[in-house]
């Protein structure tokens, strides 16, 4: 794995802080990135401390995207599995998939090391493991509950540190005519858009098509569907069974490798040219928010995601650009961004106090959030867009 762009030292991206926390030292550790050219995974060596999920700050459910994208998901899963087999969602998070898979009357089972995001999933009537999936609770849940039909995990396989413990444990827990899905950020949409942002402690992976088929190759298991998908700003819900990979790849695969071949995913003047381009969107952004405020602008922040920390700590964005950054996920109210220190507000604050500017760290969401504050546009509020290029919509 070769190093292409060092972002420096920064505190995990979803280690928000209360107030009384801000004069005590932050930990932190160096974000790297690093390509392979064999088969384009693009990692972050070093991850976050033990059991830092037990208390996890993302939900989901604050974004009407999400909700929509995962009814849709539910109804072909259900479709997939039928009504009496087992769907297990590892990273089960508030429970808004399983909520709307359960509705439809699908047999779920949750597993989520948060302790404050099962409650609410459990709030909601859903049966939820409270602990880290590996290999000891894979077959405890083939002796409770059976084998699954289909075990699913959205934007959560990025987080695995250990890789093929995980892959071991759901050839454990999968039915042997079941189905694994995942859904993640795929590596030729983050080198094309320039989403270096979506790397940080926690995503510690951003996989090509070819790095998945080489690791479920060692475990037996082969992709038999991929669906491109929009969200999160280029993703791929990938289908895998377990079924000893055949001589040659399915049609599918073979086209998502030659386009990963023709956008030049294992070469090494790629990654160099994706390193440039982002010190450049880094001047390109400074400037127009450096400028914007001497020329007396007020300027705020949409969105507190995870992402965008990577971006403020790297670009060295804090309070005195950015007055607040309004969220709707309630709770993040009342903390600190970490590292930057700027404070999170809830979106009322943009009709109360309202900025010139919004500079929109959720871009994998703009379209929705442009929407929700077409008020604020209709004012003469503007938002800046910084991936993929630094843009001004008004």
């Amino acid at each position: 794995m070769d190093l292409f762009l060092p972002l420096g030292a920064h505190p995990p991206a979803n280690a928000f802080l209360r107030r009384d926390q801000l004069s005590e030292p932050e930990a932190t550790a160096e974000l790297d990135l690093h390509g392979c050219l064999d088969c384009a995974l693009i990692q972050v060596p070093s991850c976050t401390p033990p059991d830092f999920f037990r208390n996890y700050l993302y939900v989901p459910s604050a974004s009407t995207t999400m909700h929509e994208h995962f009814a849709e998901l539910a109804r072909k899963i259900l479709g997939l599995a039928g009504p009496s087999g087992l769907v297990v969602d590892i990273g089960s998070n508030d429970g808004l998939f399983l909520g709307h898979l359960h509705a439809l009357g699908g047999r779920t089972l949750g597993v989520e090391p948060a302790t404050n995001l099962t409650e609410t999933a459990r709030a909601k009537g859903l049966e939820i493991v409270n602990e880290y999936f590996d290999l000891a609770l894979a077959r405890r849940i083939v002796q409770s509950h059976g084998h699954a039909s289909v075990i699913l995990t959205t934007n959560t396989f990025n987080h695995i540190d250990d890789l093929h413990a995980f892959v071991e444990g759901v050839r454990i827990l999968l039915a042997d005519t079941g189905t694994f899905i995942i859904e993640v950020p795929h590596a030729l949409d983050l080198v094309e858009q320039h989403e270096f942002d979506t790397m940080y402690h926690e995503h510690l992976s951003t996989f090509s098509v070819k790095s998945l088929v080489e690791l479920f190759r060692g475990f037996g298991m082969s992709i038999t569907g991929i669906d491109p998908l929009k969200i999160h700003g280029g993703s791929m819900r990938v289908f895998a069974e377990k079924r000893a990979p055949s001589g040659s790849a399915s049609q599918v695969v073979v086209a998502w490798i030659e386009r990963e071949q023709r956008g030049r995913l294992f070469e090494e003047a790629t990654y160099t040219a994706l390193s440039a381009k982002v010190g450049r969107l880094r001047s390109d952004l400074l400037e127009m928010l450096r400028t914007l405020k001497s020329s007396g602008k007020r300027l705020a922040g949409y969105g507190a995601p995870a992402k965008g920390n990577t971006l403020l700590n790297y670009f060295k964005i804090g309070p005195d650009l950015l007055e607040y950054l309004a969220d709707r996920n309630e709770l993040k109210h009342g903390r600190y961004s970490p590292g930057m220190h700027i404070p999170i507000v809830s979106p009322d604050r943009i009709v109360s106090d309202p900025p010139d500017y919004l500079l929109v760290l959720a871009w994998n969401f703009a379209d929705e959030i442009i929407s929700q504050q077409d008020a604020f546009r209709r004012r003469g509020g503007k938002f800046i867009l910084p991936i993929p290029e630094v843009s001004v919509i008004g």
